[in-house]
């Protein structure tokens, strides 16, 4: 009695032979390659080229036929060495002021609370994090360090 894995195997290959289509996986008449002749390995038919250089200066867009665009000009010089700290951003949306990253971990009961404060409050938590902190840091009257070297400097 065959198994019910080779009963679907039977099935799909009664569905191929009504199609006329050959297993993909079947490398049965399959030629090998001229390995000295690169450009025969594309499979002969040209339509048929799916390798990577083939594709490699189509763009996604399907614009067959048409001209590719122009590539970019390269830029002429780094964002370091024309003093700016970044390249400008593309419009849209502002960018927020210099942050350090900092990863922390949070009870919780704490993220609980953070969560209910975002809902209630509108803010994301970037915001009432740091709002917090600085009024902890208001309420043990601790200052900016950095602060007081920026008025060294100009003394």
């Amino acid at each position: 009695m065959p198994s019910f894995a080779e009963k679907a195997r039977q099935a799909q290959d009664e569905k191929r032979a009504g199609r006329e289509e050959k297993d993909p996986a079947d490398l049965s008449g399959a030629q090998e390659p001229d390995w000295s002749n690169p450009d025969s390995w594309g499979g002969g038919d040209s339509d048929a080229g799916d390798s990577a250089s083939e594709n490699a200066g189509r763009s996604a867009g399907g614009n067959d036929g048409q001209e590719p665009e122009p590539a970019a000009p390269p830029k002429r010089s780094s964002p370091a060495s024309t003093g700016r700290s970044r390249a400008p951003r593309r419009r849209g949306r502002p960018r927020g002021p210099e942050r350090v990253p900092l990863t922390v971990r949070i009870l919780p009961p704490t993220d609980r609370k953070l969560t209910v404060a975002v809902e209630q409050t509108g803010l994301n938590p970037q915001t009432l994090v740091e709002d917090a902190l600085e009024a902890y840091f208001r309420r043990l009257k601790i200052q900016d360090p950095g602060a007081e070297t920026g008025s060294e400097g100009a003394a």
